[in-house]
């Protein structure tokens, strides 16, 4: 225990307070490798978490590999400590899983039933840093919320592994290939839930390589970027499968480079007809589609349901685009617009001026930037929002600040 005085010598010398008895036991287990996996399952369950923390941040393999089969929780939000990706660390997490799909630890133990590997928006770890030993029971609040239902209902398998992927031209990065390798060999077993996927600028066996491995319908995030619209449609008998999307961005939608003018107006048909095959879409983000100006109508109407986020960037808007939006059913709910790097032309302030009246009972964050709007356009467009709470944040145009800033009077706070 030499050591550990000497730490607590140093704190007591400095504006610190002194580790924790319990502090003091995690540290010397942590250094006793040996010791702390001989008696691993016989630790206090309050010990666990933080001991994982360390252990996963230290990259020590052996005791996070040890540790997964006796998790008394049932879910593993790993996700939240990843900094950097680590393949070595990744493969003793599997490995741990594989002891449990062997069956070779006592249930009483063992509770686990979901590694999640995304970066989720519950602070777990900080939760369990301020808990008493008593709060880290396997029912402490806040386990069956990170224990969500898959999307995929029909879904029964032993585990569940919650991931994001993101495709790059061919590449994935080397732990997501390995998750996707390991989970395929134990098929049987593991339920590879992907909640978020990218693929920028793949070719389309790559991407139909992905959507083999994968359960479509438990994509609720999907982000197409850099895509040619003849081989987007050579996805299309994937895409449709993905019943619980509610998030699609297209980024950079290339005009064909061969093709009749009849078989690109069909594609286009095609890929509007794709959208209203998703029932759960509401936020919807449309940048540089080279086929977008004079058609946004098309593409509102083939929501099923009330948009919460509209994002549009990089395009044209003509003044038939902004009639249709003023008036569109589908955007009565909507809480999130963003117009970026728009052309907003001055003979359209008083549509744009109907659209934010309309939605401004429900807006929470605007943002118009880049739209080449005059001062005084830019004031008559926002005022309607002035009125209504809660306040809306507004990234004003480069050109428009002074014009903008104005408006804090009427309740409306910039960013």
């Amino acid at each position: 225990m030499g050591w550990d005085l000497d730490i607590c010598y140093q704190f007591m010398m400095g504006d610190q307070a002194p580790p924790t008895l319990k502090q003091l036991a995690r540290q010397r287990l942590l250094r006793e490798e040996d010791l702390t996996l001989s008696i691993l399952e016989d630790l206090p369950v309050g010990l666990l978490p933080e001991m994982f923390e360390e252990a996963f941040n230290d990259r020590r393999t052996n005791i996070v590999r040890a540790m997964v089969p006796i998790w008394p929780f049932p879910c593993l939000p790993v996700g939240a400590l990843i900094k950097n990706p680590h393949l070595e660390t990744l493969k003793a997490l599997l490995d741990g899983l594989d002891v449990l799909i062997a069956d070779k630890v006592h249930p009483r133990r063992s509770k686990l039933r979901v590694l999640d590997l995304t970066d989720v928006d519950y602070d777990f770890w900080s939760i369990r840093a301020g808990t008493h030993e008593s709060d880290c029971s396997p029912q402490a609040e806040g386990q069956e919320q990170l224990v969500e239902i898959c999307p995929n209902s029909e879904v029964k398998k032993h585990f569940k592994v919650v991931t994001d992927l993101e495709l790059m031209k061919t590449r994935f990065n080397q732990c997501a290939w390995y998750l996707l390798q390991w989970a395929q060999q134990r098929k049987d077993s593991i339920h590879v839930c992907c909640r978020k996927l990218k693929i920028w600028d793949s070719p389309v066996f790559a991407a139909v390589q992905i959507f083999k491995l994968i359960h479509l319908d438990c994509i609720l995030k999907l982000e197409l970027t850099q895509w040619s619209l003849e081989f987007i449609v050579q996805l299309f008998p994937y895409l449709e499968q993905m019943r619980n999307l509610h998030t699609l961005k297209l980024r950079g939608i290339r005009e064909p480079l061969r093709s009749a003018a009849s078989a690109e107006q069909e594609w286009i048909s095609m890929l509007l007809s794709l959208i209203s095959k998703f029932p759960c879409l509401q936020n919807l983000s449309l940048s540089n589609i080279y086929f977008l100006t004079g058609s946004l109508e098309k593409w509102l109407r083939c929501l099923k349901t009330p948009m919460t986020r509209l994002s549009i960037s990089s395009s044209w808007l003509s003044h038939s685009d902004l009639d249709y939006l003023s008036q569109c059913l589908n955007i009565q709910e909507l809480k999130h617009l963003n117009l970026i790097c728009v052309e907003l032309s001055d003979s359209c302030p008083k549509l744009l001026g109907l659209l934010l009246e309309r939605i401004s009972s429900t807006l929470q964050t605007l943002e118009l930037e880049e739209c080449e709007m005059r001062d005084c356009v830019c004031h008559h467009c926002l005022a309607p929002c002035s009125y209504f709470p809660p306040p809306i944040s507004v990234n004003s145009n480069s050109e428009s600040i002074s014009g903008s800033q104005a408006l804090g009077q009427h309740k409306v706070e910039y960013s």
